[in-house]
């Protein structure tokens, strides 16, 4: 069954070749429609109910945002896939809200790759709230977006512990106790949270948060020992580093 696409963008060319790879890849999809802006994409998803949206966000009489607060405050039936120049705020932005973005120019390859990782399940409405309240401040980074079988999951970063590799996934522990489980690398997590201080790569199998560090065993040990009970590795090649955080 053919799935419809709208392409949402004010740049001619990006509408171009993001339509030319569509038509040349991805056999399953038919784009219905070419908008320059979010007005016109506004009458074009009322008018055929797409399954996905190619959509950037900075754009003349209508932006991205504005036009998908029109489309009301319910789950959208559509797929997103935003498309943006490269910018690391609003890359960060996406990556923290978990939804799948292309930089420009768009290489055929991301794109590919994107549309085959995509379950065409519709956006959430508080999923895209997240997102927006990220673009609006830099200090908004304060929670991740966790796709898991259930749906999505918004999670403090005050109230995530560790972080532990378990082969393509990682477990995330909350101070709670509970555990979380990711299908993203710990090597994702690692590059998302780089920037934040609070956060710490222990070993290639451990992300801790400081805050919650309660003794460090040396020696053979090399154990960082943490709050809810959960032993972190320290790696030899990082404890230089870690203990430097601490000034000894």
């Amino acid at each position: 069954m053919s799935r419809k696409v709208i392409i949402i963008d004010d740049e001619p060319h990006c509408r171009n070749v993001l339509a030319k790879i569509v038509a040349a890849h991805c056999p399953e999809l038919n784009v219905v429609a070419e908008c320059g802006d979010g007005i016109e994409g506004l009458a074009a998803i009322l008018r055929y109910h797409p399954d996905l949206v190619f959509l950037d966000i900075e754009m003349p009489r209508m932006n991205g945002f504005q036009m998908l607060d029109a489309l009301g405050s319910g789950d959208l039936h559509f797929s997103l896939i935003f498309t943006t120049a490269y910018d690391q705020f609003a890359v960060t932005a996406f990556k923290y809200s978990a939804f799948d973005y292309l930089l420009k120019p768009i290489d055929e390859s991301e794109l590919t790759a994107s549309i085959k990782k995509l379950q065409y399940p519709g956006t959430p409405f508080a999923q895209l709230q997240h997102l927006k309240a990220n673009f609006s401040s830099p200090y908004a980074f304060n929670k991740l977006t966790i796709a898991t079988q259930r749906g999505i999951t918004f999670i403090e970063l005050e109230d995530i512990v560790a972080l532990e590799s378990d082969s393509n996934y990682t477990k995330i522990h909350l101070q709670n106790g509970q555990t979380v489980l990711a299908s993203k690398t710990l090597g994702h997590f690692d590059e998302l949270l780089s920037e934040n201080k609070i956060f710490f790569r222990t070993h290639k199998q451990f992300i801790i948060n400081l805050n919650f560090i309660k003794e460090y065993l040396a020696g053979d040990y090399n154990l960082v020992l943490l709050h809810n009970g959960l032993q972190a590795k320290l790696a030899r090649t990082r404890r230089d580093a870690f203990l430097g955080l601490f000034r000894i």
